[in-house]
């Protein structure tokens, strides 16, 4: 086999080079879970002003999913807020909730954030991006993912409602990767680290459901690492058409179309995880060229 990644070894397999430099380690994952334990711990040191309180900090991302490629560790700390009954609130009182974590970390943590947007603040702590999303625990607000949905669909246009709704059905995003088998992970953290190393514009949330998709796809038995690192790049290859859904929290058919290329969220019937990608020709391109190699 050719070199895919820099550091592979020349005859070395995909499943060794994994073992050997991309799986996170044992004392690495103690060390990172001791780290975000210490962040979390600050979480929940009172940062709102009144009368807002925090409800749960859900740990999702790589980290929360398992799919952590080593030195390219990721957590997305979703923060449920008390005293928040809707998205409208949330919409109405995330700015001044983001604020007010700013504000809190920078006097309890000594620590100011990487950057922000209207969503979140990103923080580098010990080696490990932390984004940090306040959020309605809409599960236990409406009662189950199919009263979400309705709910969701009732916003105008429906594009918002998978922006706002999303850190809120992280529980199911996490859920949803956490639960595959070690061997589906080992492979998601192989096209990470291919994306990372080639400057690619795709989310990692798309990597993990489109391995995900396409280990399904072929039965949900083990193919190997290399023979389902192919399969995936084949996908890859023609990403400006890829179809890709999910039936285990919704019915898609139930749920308005999307035009290729699509991979919708299994947790939010309503986003294309492949939206406002505006190079996704490149990780084609890309893809078409590692399997020449293999």
């Amino acid at each position: 086999m050719s070199k895919v990644f820099k550091q592979q070894m020349r005859g070395e397999s995909l499943d060794d080079f994994s073992q050997r430099l991309v799986s996170t380690t044992e004392s690495e994952r103690r060390r990172m879970a001791k780290q975000v334990k210490r962040f979390v711990r600050y979480l929940h040191e009172r940062p709102f002003q009144s009368p807002y309180s925090v409800k749960e900090v859900i740990k999702s991302g790589s980290l929360g999913k398992g799919t952590a490629v080593r030195d390219l560790a990721d957590i997305d700390l979703v923060v449920f807020v008390n005293g928040l009954t809707s998205i409208d609130d949330l919409k109405e009182e995330r700015e001044d909730l983001l604020e007010d974590l700013e504000d809190h970390l920078r006097t309890t943590a000594k620590i100011s954030p990487e950057k922000s947007s209207k969503y979140s603040l990103t923080y580098d702590w010990h080696d490990i991006k932390v984004d940090i999303l306040p959020a309605v625990d809409v599960l236990s607000l409406y009662g189950s993912p199919r009263k979400v949905y309705d709910v969701m669909g009732q916003f105008k246009p429906r594009r918002e409602a998978a922006q706002q709704f999303s850190a809120s059905l992280a529980p199911l995003q996490r859920d949803f990767v956490k639960e595959i088998p070690e061997y589906v992970k080992k492979v998601i953290r192989l096209v990470k680290l291919w994306k990372e190393e080639n400057s690619l514009e795709i989310r990692s949330y798309s990597i993990e459901l489109l391995t995900i998709f396409v280990w399904t796809s072929n039965g949900e038995e083990n193919p190997g690492t290399d023979n389902l690192f192919r399969k995936v790049m084949r996908k890859l290859a023609t990403c400006e058409t890829l179809q890709v859904g999910f039936d285990d929290n919704y019915k898609c058919s139930a749920y308005p179309s999307m035009s290729p290329p699509y991979i919708r969220d299994p947790a939010n019937p309503y986003m294309n995880t492949l939206e406002r990608i505006n190079s996704l020709d490149e990780v084609s391109d890309c893809a078409r060229r590692v399997l020449q190699r293999l």
